[in-house]
């Protein structure tokens, strides 16, 4: 399949595969519709997402905006690297994860909860250190 796809496609098969594409004009940033306009998020600037059936809330530093999308859309699109799904209609930006507790994580001022099934591939992914019980 990955051999037919890269003579179908050239050289870009992961990013076909991922749904990326180099011909991105803004590659650090999406658009989501807001008040009639496209209105350009950066990546860096998202805190967390919430999914709610076909409708996901991002929250940024600049403000909240409710996108008719589905959370798995931005799942897609956002960097992996930058981003990780912890519950089922949550998904964080890493480096702005402050503390990890067993149902929740701490994001700035929020609290966002933590799903039984992703929390240990949160923190199989971080340093620890200490065994403390507190």
């Amino acid at each position: 399949m990955r051999d037919l796809l890269e003579r179908i496609n050239g050289n870009g098969v992961e990013e076909l595969l991922n749904g990326k594409s180099d011909n991105i004009l803004i590659p650090d940033a999406i658009f989501i519709r807001h008040g009639g306009s496209l209105v350009k998020i950066k990546y860096a600037d998202i805190l967390w997402l919430k999914g709610d059936g076909n409708y996901t809330t991002l929250v940024t530093r600049g403000g909240v905006y409710s996108v008719r999308n589905i959370l798995k859309d931005f799942e897609i699109a956002l960097p992996t690297k930058e981003f990780i799904r912890i519950h089922k209609s949550y998904i964080v930006r890493i480096d702005e994860i402050a503390a990890i507790n067993v149902k929740e994580v701490k994001i700035d001022e929020d609290s966002v909860p933590v799903g039984r099934t992703y929390y240990q591939n949160l923190i199989s992914g971080i340093n620890k250190l200490g065994t403390g019980t507190d």
